[in-house]
């Protein structure tokens, strides 16, 4: 795991050089960049932190790819999390790596650029995702864990990796002013990262959103997400605004 210490960032710039150099007209690039103001992190049925959270974002995209940063903190400074990540997009298909540096997990090594896998506070990730169309209509997303032993160790046998996977269902749409989806995640098979003994429904609700107007030139994306965990009996609810 080491090796992902000196890979991750020449990946990263591998991406930079294909995007910056295949062609010097900047307005094929697109920079993006803001935050979210959210009651509560709420992430794949579970609720991180204590109270409010800033999330800011950034990325960087060329034609079908995308780089980018994201991350979260509460105002209390105990709950941080920084993702970095890489996207490829093709029809209604997405492609994405992504790695998850969580901060102040207790017993793990907060060095970001140790990836030994038994004390990391880092985890990866490797989906797939379905937007949806027409004749389809439903948006399916699955992802699996490439590496993060000390967070994703098997329950049978901690010294070895779990790989624990995601599945998500979504069915999107909209009424009037308000777009909604119904959505519902599972996992497959036992997992301690999900906590789950088997397969389990760990992620199911609803979201509705909204742009909210200040005035003729500035309005306010808003959502509202109601997720329940059926596995461990549990509800969240939170409001996200965005900027």
């Amino acid at each position: 795991m080491k090796k992902l210490t000196l890979i991750l960032p020449f990946l990263f710039i591998l991406i930079a050089q294909i995007v910056f150099g295949q062609d010097k007209k900047t307005e094929k690039l697109k920079l993006e960049a803001g935050f979210d103001l959210a009651t509560t992190y709420l992430w794949r049925g579970f609720e991180f932190g204590n109270g409010p959270v800033v999330q800011p974002w950034a990325k960087l995209g060329y034609k079908g790819f995308a780089a980018g940063v994201w991350g979260t903190t509460n105002f209390t400074g105990d709950s941080k999390e920084v993702d970095l990540y890489l996207n490829y997009s093709f029809g209604n298909f997405t492609l994405s790596f992504i790695d998850l540096f969580s901060m102040g997990i207790e017993g793990l090594d907060q060095n970001f650029f140790n990836f030994s896998s038994d004390i990391s506070s880092h985890v990866a990730e490797l989906g797939l995702s379905y937007g949806g169309s027409e004749k389809f209509p439903l948006t399916v997303s699955g992802g699996v864990l490439l590496y993060g032993q000390s967070l994703d160790p098997k329950v049978s046998d901690p010294a070895k990796l779990n790989h624990s996977t995601y599945f998500e269902v979504g069915y999107p749409g909209t009424i009037e002013d308000y777009t909604y989806s119904v959505f519902a995640g599972f996992v497959p098979t036992e997992s301690s990262f999900y906590q789950t003994d088997g397969f389990s429904f760990i992620n199911v609700g609803f979201k509705v959103g909204k742009s909210i107007a200040i005035n003729d030139h500035f309005s306010i994306p808003t959502n509202f997400t109601l997720a329940t965990s059926p596995e461990r009996k549990t509800v969240c609810l939170a409001v996200m605004c965005s900027f």
